[in-house]
């Protein structure tokens, strides 16, 4: 790679370091954002977007989000060549640190940070969903699907560790995991995601929804009134870990003749009340990969009660008053998986 490139990359980090040392993990992520933006990398503002809440009919307490986000329908993963002939790395994935200086022109760089065992690197989404949307993608490229069903990937213990590892490090902001069939939009590199909580709009649906389920030492604890079927781990961050890792592991053998058909959404926050962390795990069907006749990819945003629009029609329905309370319970209802077999 060019050496200004790598000069700017490793002077960056050196930069970012201080500023995570002195005050968080967040707060280098923000600097990141910023020279992203000023480098000319990143340009939306989500200033486009539309945010709105609907209200059961007869329990105002419960409601669900749309956001109608037009951007979203421009997002593209192919990458942007400046030559003829790129040194391609792995397919031209797009994650991939040796593919990023000749796909963004030296306009994007990344920060790297670190969970124990692996390493990451921080970089910004050009298409956010919330503010600070951040991918951190592994240094090493491996496929996003979890082992289960994919040897080469990551497993369970380990996809929960680090998230409950990056999650603990950023309170104000929720981390999530889109198993390939779950939202998942670049398959072939393991990724996180994080997103600062929009301000003035609380907790979302799901986190609602999950304010009394158990998770307390022993097993999870279960969701109630909800579309999805979700279990919930709340506590210390380490303790978190590992009592939803056995869990799942344990899960997943007695699911063993369905696991194939089978992805997750994960979710890890810290609770700015308790100080606990919170980590879910939703089970999803890989041939349910759309909410209703909604044509976004239903993530993890879908999941924890906002659906995201970004097409005309969509923009049509929801200005015409066509989208609701219950057609968005209807549409979240068709991603339901049970957690276990029946």
């Amino acid at each position: 790679m060019p050496i200004e490139f790598e000069r700017a990359w490793s002077d960056l980090n050196l930069r970012l370091k201080e500023v995570e040392l002195g005050a968080g993990l967040p707060a280098a992520l923000i600097a990141l954002e910023a020279r992203d933006r000023d480098s000319g990398f990143l340009k939306d503002t989500l200033q486009p977007v539309e945010r709105h809440t609907f209200s059961h009919p007869d329990d105002p307490a419960r409601h669900y989000r749309v956001q109608y986000n037009p951007r979203r329908a421009l997002r593209s993963t192919a990458p942007l060549q400046d030559h003829a002939n790129p040194p391609q790395r792995n397919g031209s994935c797009v994650l991939c640190r040796e593919n990023i200086q000749w796909q963004q022109k030296g306009l994007q760089l990344g920060y790297r940070v670190e969970t124990g065992e692996r390493g990451y690197f921080a970089l910004m989404n050009p298409f956010p969903l919330l503010p600070a949307h951040t991918n951190f993608a592994s240094t090493e490229h491996r496929p996003q699907d979890w082992r289960f069903r994919n040897e080469s990937g990551l497993d369970a213990a380990a996809l929960i560790c680090d998230l409950v590892k990056l999650a603990d490090r950023m309170p104000g902001h929720l981390g999530f995991y889109n198993g390939v069939g779950a939202g998942a939009s670049i398959p072939g590199h393991l990724h996180y995601q994080f997103v600062m909580r929009p301000q003035g709009e609380g907790e979302f649906p799901l986190e609602i929804a999950a304010r009394n389920a158990g998770g307390e030492k022993g097993g999870p604890g279960f969701v109630e009134q909800y579309p999805l079927e979700v279990a919930v781990w709340k506590g210390d961050a380490d303790d978190v870990a590992a009592r939803a890792s056995d869990w799942i592991v344990l899960w997943a053998e007695r699911n063993r003749e369905r696991l194939d058909g089978l992805t997750s959404n994960l979710i890890a926050s810290r609770d700015l009340n308790s100080g606990n962390l919170v980590f879910y795990f939703v089970p999803r069907d890989r041939a349910k990969s759309r909410p209703g006749s909604f044509s976004s990819l239903a993530g993890v945003l879908e999941v924890l009660g906002e659906i995201v629009l970004s097409t005309r029609a969509e923009k049509a329905q929801l200005d015409a008053g066509l989208i609701n309370y219950l057609t968005l319970e209807t549409a979240l209802a068709s991603l339901h998986t049970p957690l276990e077999i029946e």
